[in-house]
């Protein structure tokens, strides 16, 4: 199974969102009021995450360097966190640019990789997060991202709540995958494509989210670690995953045409329904979403109430950056003038 290839994937732009979506803003999700914070601790944290990443080029869109995806990552960390400290903003910004590139061997985006040889991946990511195994350096895309991975999965581990909650993040990474292995299936043809309920719930695990945030609650959450805190906050986080999902197709939709793949505005094409109003009938159950979103962030209270906040600010900033771009194009020299500095 093969995507359009790097180069042309990135390529593809989405002339009816742009048009829907005129107005928008990249930064409408943060708050003014933490603007200017965010950006500084954003670019703050690009060195660091560029250091650990730079071996392994097939985790940058444009194949090279940290001008693209690592600005993005390390500024949506900062978004979530504003107050983290650097180390951690670019441990979690280094883990969305690596989770990027896990979704690339995924689609067929960064080399073409047969079913099994994806199982395969999947099994020895997972292997070396429960710290059964380790990957050193390869030319090879596979090897890159495991090598990366294991890099990370290092400093994960250092993290003093990393022992409550890694056997939880190598489960929702073991569910993600298997979400992802559906989307392969859909995509190759192998099995019909979903309903747009089903889709939805299988997509909102393939936007990683629930993954990034059995991380983050590793590394950002309450002193001492309680495995019963992601209990806690897993309907919230499915909420916010879904919102996010469905921001994401309407930016993405005509990229996934190229790949096959489902998304939640095809599948309403496909029942006959025009782009436009499918799009329209996308946001308006976003709002639904969000709407039920927030009443899960309101009742968290006490010690998971920094944790609530920051899924609060996570879904605001991605969302809105969503419906204004993607995410592979920003680079760093961006981040440095959205700022009013230069970048490190």
């Amino acid at each position: 199974m093969s995507g359009p290839g790097p180069e042309a994937y990135f390529e593809i732009r989405n002339d009816l969102a742009d048009g829907l979506l005129k107005g928008s803003h990249q930064l409408a999700g943060v708050p003014e009021t933490d603007r200017a914070t965010v950006l500084r601790a954003a670019l703050d944290a690009v060195p660091e995450a560029s250091a650990m990443l730079r071996p392994y080029p097939v985790l940058f869109a444009d194949g090279e360097s940290s001008a693209s995806r690592v600005a993005f990552s390390c500024l949506s960390a900062a978004a979530t966190f504003p107050r983290a400290t650097r180390g951690r903003l670019a441990d979690l910004g280094a883990l969305t640019a690596i989770l990027f590139g896990i979704d690339d061997i995924a689609d067929g985006i960064a080399g073409e990789w047969s079913e099994g040889e994806v199982s395969a991946f999947f099994a020895e990511l997972l292997a070396i997060l429960s710290g059964d195994a380790g990957a050193d350096p390869s030319e090879e895309p596979v090897g890159q991202i495991l090598a990366a991975w294991t890099q990370w999965c290092a400093r994960f581990h250092a993290y003093a709540g990393a022992e409550v909650h890694s056997p939880n993040l190598v489960r929702q990474m073991d569910i993600a995958f298997a979400a992802m292995a559906r989307e392969r299936a859909w995509a190759a043809g192998v099995e019909p494509w979903p309903s747009y309920d089903g889709y939805l719930a299988n997509g909102l695990l393939t936007i990683l989210y629930p993954t990034w945030w059995a991380a983050a609650l590793a590394m950002c959450g309450p002193a001492p670690a309680n495995a019963e805190h992601w209990t806690a906050i897993e309907p919230m986080t499915h909420l916010g995953a879904s919102s996010m999902r469905l921001a994401n197709d309407i930016r993405s939709f005509e990229r996934e045409k190229s790949e096959g793949k489902p998304n939640s505005i095809s599948i309403l094409q496909a029942s006959g329904i025009g782009a436009a109003a499918a799009v329209r009938r996308v946001t308006a159950h976003i709002d639904e979403i969000d709407a039920a979103f927030r009443g899960e962030v309101a009742q968290v209270s006490g010690e998971l109430a920094e944790i609530a906040e920051g899924q609060l600010r996570s879904v605001s900033f991605n969302g809105r950056w969503y419906m204004t771009r993607d995410t592979h194009a920003y680079t760093v020299r961006d981040l440095a003038g959205e700022a009013g500095l230069r970048p490190g």
